[in-house]
């Protein structure tokens, strides 16, 4: 059972990582749309058509319920699959367009070896080691490829999606080895580094920092900000094309007349539940309540303060008054108290008929007459309930679970659990199904040490605004739109009202922006071809219990932000590249004046500071924090006086007073730096990216 609820669990998290195939299903000329319908992208020539696509999210998600035992995926969920579905298509065809030029492969014998041979993958390790023991179960996996055929359909994918996952890995692999095997340091250079960091040195400093000038002492012209973007220009790289927006959010919140409605109309309900018999109860609270009726048995902690202490100081039949919770009123009746376990365990025999389909033929009354011959065996210690359940069981996953269904909380085995919770461990009793498929024989193997439950009719009614509540504030924000229609009135209307603006930045496929969830409506508008910069919204959106007035302040283009979009950004540090420029002509002065540290620190009206064993192999510069430039000066030069030297922090002036060797190894530092750039490669699927061509059309479809 641990092992095949490991690989159950590893299943999703290959599928997570690496999706489902995109490559190996090609229907037709891609490079063309189907019926009018526009392809969701291309990569490099390679088409993902929108009914492929389709197609590979649905697989996501049917694997998705069934790993989560769940009927529905969550919104949040279905926008990161997509995302997934297209981010995996795009990497793998990148990817395999290197390998086959390269004429990388992975055979079928290389296949072998990662799952029965010398070098087990990591994945078909983990997916087959048995948690109790912490071995590799090399039988477990040789029973599933020779009994694949045999396999349940869950059980299939999951094979076939770690089979894809484990050989795609293994490209990858190679095709990164190659890239790696391909840096090489220069022993001269790792020579010359080493030397540079073999000793160690004493120094007197005398620094200028940077803010030691007012800005008003400094004036920054055009050029200054263009050759500072010219020069640092790698550093504003789009690697993929963004809004920014600004929007205004008005908030339905309700009135003091909405919540004084709202108490009237629990009062109303609270006369009418105190006097419902207990046989309607369930009616009543699925008709009144904002949440269904729930008849398990749960701990008072299962409920917030204050309901928890009242309900754990309540007996059956204990009526509990409205009080606020939160954003609800809620009220309840105490229906049942007892002591019972929270978690419980139990093994199955499934002894069906014909009604069950399949291969069965039995009749009920054969069902009945075997399972109670069964249970009569098991009952007289005749026969051991596991070698019941491997000869007469037929559940098809009895090989692997020998019977066993695993803990459940108290609730979890359905129409089951009732007689469980009332049968002792090592006990057994018969049920036969409601649906009239057959019988159970069910052995309880474990309970937890019971504790006092409650089954409680729980009545909620959510504080929520009303319709007018709603209609005034979708009429002040279609108001502010109306009369904003660029972002400019957008913004001076916000300042001129007191009203806060925000601002985000999104990609194509962005579903929230700052502080509003489901905006996936405010993207789509934001990425539409129509919308131009500085454009206010017509439409108001309504997100996550609010109006939101949305405004596009700017566009970035995958490839490098343009000076104006990157001008906040640099308006300090090109401030600081003026101070810089005006300290190193006041350092310049001094020294020309003076020769020493400390006549240059008279000079210049600042300290002496001194600093020993300072290395080139030093992150930090003292107190001075990171100064790469100070310390390479330093490595570079023998006693006397070093600088002006303009840092990341201001302009220093040093003075060697001494240097000591230190043993450094020459190899040791060209593996390290060789090692370093090594580790680049991760940077590769970034790299293909970047030098591919993509058209991603994905915001007209979602």
């Amino acid at each position: 059972m641990g092992i095949i609820g490991s690989i159950r669990k590893h299943s999703w998290v290959a599928v997570t990582i690496v999706g489902v195939a995109i490559l190996a299903f090609i229907l037709g000329d891609l490079t063309k749309n189907r019926g009018g319908i526009p392809d969701v992208g291309v990569v490099n020539g390679e088409t993902m058509t929108s009914q492929r696509f389709n197609e590979l999210v649905t697989e996501m998600e049917d694997n998705y319920k069934m790993q989560q035992q769940t009927a529905q995926v969550p919104s949040e969920m279905e926008m990161q699959i997509r995302e997934q579905v297209w981010q995996q298509f795009v990497d793998e065809s990148l990817m395999e367009e290197q390998t086959a030029k390269l004429g990388l492969k992975v055979t079928p014998a290389e296949v072998n070896d990662m799952y029965t041979g010398s070098f087990i993958h990591p994945y078909v390790r983990q997916s087959f080691t048995d948690p109790s023991t912490g071995q590799f179960d090399l039988r477990q996996v040789n029973y599933w490829i020779e009994n694949f055929n045999q396999l349940d359909t869950m059980r299939r994918m999951q094979w076939v999606e770690l089979e894809k996952y484990v050989k795609r890995d293994r490209e990858a692999q190679k095709y990164s080895t190659l890239i790696e095997s391909g840096f090489y340091m220069p022993s001269a250079i790792a020579k010359k580094v080493a030397e540079y960091g073999s000793s160690v040195a004493n120094v007197k400093v005398v620094a200028l920092p940077f803010q030691s000038v007012s800005d008003e002492e400094v004036t920054v012209a055009e050029a200054d900000y263009q050759n500072y973007y010219e020069q640092h220009k790698a550093e504003f790289r789009v690697p993929e094309e963004y809004r920014d927006i600004d929007f205004i959010t008005f908030p339905v919140i309700p009135t003091q007349q909405d919540l004084a409605d709202i108490e009237a109309q629990v009062n109303s309900v609270w006369e009418e539940f105190q006097t419902t018999p207990d046989d309607e109860i369930a009616f009543f609270v699925n008709a009144e309540s904002d949440r269904p009726y729930d008849s398990s048995y749960v701990r008072s902690t299962n409920f917030k303060a204050p309901l928890d202490e009242q309900i754990a100081a309540s007996t059956a039949g204990s009526l509990i008054a409205p009080v606020m919770v939160g954003n609800e009123w809620q009220m309840a009746k105490v229906l049942g108290a007892a002591m019972r376990p929270d978690s419980l365990r139990a093994s199955v025999i499934y002894i069906l008929n014909s009604n069950a389909g399949g291969q069965i033929t039995r009749s009920n009354d054969q069902a009945k007459q075997l399972a109670d011959s069964v249970l009569a065996l098991v009952k007289g210690n005749k026969m051991s309930f596991e070698q019941a359940v491997e000869q007469y069981s037929d559940d098809p996953q009895k090989g692997d679970t020998k019977g066993d269904m695993n803990w459940q909380l108290d609730g979890g085995y359905g129409f089951l659990n009732e007689d469980i919770v009332n049968t002792p461990v090592g006990g057994c009793f018969l049920f036969e199904h409601p649906q009239g498929v057959g019988y159970f024989i069910v052995k309880v193997t474990e309970k937890t040490t019971p504790a006092k439950k409650y089954r409680v009719a729980l009545v909620a009614r959510q504080i929520l605004p009303s319709s007018a509540t709603d209609k005034a504030a979708h009429e002040a924000a279609r108001r502010f739109a109306g009369q904003n229609r660029t972002a400019a009135e957008f913004t001076a209307a916000a300042q001129q009202e007191n009203m806060q603006v925000r601002s985000a930045r999104v990609n194509m496929m962005s579903n929230n922006i700052s502080g509003v969830n489901n905006a996936r409506s405010i993207v789509q508008w934001a990425y539409n071809e129509d919308t131009k910069i500085g454009a206010v919204a017509d439409q108001v959106y309504s997100c996550d219990g609010m109006y939101v007035v949305v405004a596009l302040k700017d566009v970035l283009k995958k490839g490098y932000a343009t000076l104006d979009q990157v001008r906040p950004m640099i308006e300090q540090p090109v401030r600081l590249e003026k101070k810089g420029e005006l300290l190193m002509a006041r350092a310049d002065e001094a020294v020309k004046a003076v020769n020493d540290i400390a006549s240059i620190a008279v000079k210049l009206n600042v300290a002496v500071d001194t600093m020993d064993s300072v290395s080139f192999n030093d992150f930090y510069f003292g107190r001075y924090g990171m100064e790469p430039k100070v310390l390479s000066a330093i490595a570079a030069n023998e006693n006397g006086l070093v600088g002006p030297v303009k840092g990341a922090s201001g302009v220093y002036m040093v003075q060697i007073d001494s240097k000591a060797p230190k043993a450094v190894d020459d190899a040791a530092v060209k593996a390290r730096m060789e090692q370093g750039y090594r580790n680049k490669s991760r940077m590769l699927t970034q790299v293909l990216r970047d030098a591919a061509k993509i058209t991603d059309q994905r915001n007209k479809f979602f």
